[in-house]
């Protein structure tokens, strides 16, 4: 009898501490605030909750720093797949660059925005950020139809 009480607390146990690892993960649809996407000196914003983006660039001239601001309309298909494709970006296993260069490339950063988080995708000298995955390749897409856009 004791052993079959010790047996059953030993598997209430695990099971317990099974449940609290899986809700450390963090899915899809909980990171959907805000995406950003930074390629050197041009930040673009999207706001989960509406359809419009926002394009920021920062240019010296003249020894002063001047910013360009430019907005564009998205559907509600591109923006779920530009959200779905940084995420699956963001949680890829494995991945290979083959376009990286000696601190000569563009710096690439991809930051989700969630409640309480930030999930991040960051990469710098690579020679062309639109080639690192098949998610930054539809990203990349997308954007371009929209916006000039470095590749």
């Amino acid at each position: 009898m004791k052993l079959k009480i010790t047996l059953l607390i030993a598997f209430l146990s695990f099971v317990s501490c099974k449940k609290e690892q899986s809700k450390n993960i963090i899915d899809e649809n909980f990171c959907r605030e805000q995406l950003e996407i930074i390629i050197d000196e041009s930040r673009i914003t999207i706001d989960f909750d509406n359809n419009r983006a926002q394009i920021k660039t920062e240019k010296i001239i003249n020894k002063k720093p001047i910013i360009e601001s430019r907005s564009f309309q998205l559907t509600e298909t591109e923006k779920q797949k530009l959200f779905s494709n940084a995420y699956n970006l963001i949680t890829l296993k494995e991945y290979t660059i083959h376009t990286k260069t000696c601190n000569a490339g563009q710096n690439f950063i991809l930051r989700l925005l969630c409640d309480t988080k930030s999930l991040e995708f960051h990469h710098s000298s690579v020679a062309n950020w639109s080639k690192i995955s098949k998610e930054t390749t539809e990203i990349y897409s997308i954007l371009k139809a929209k916006i000039n856009l470095k590749e």
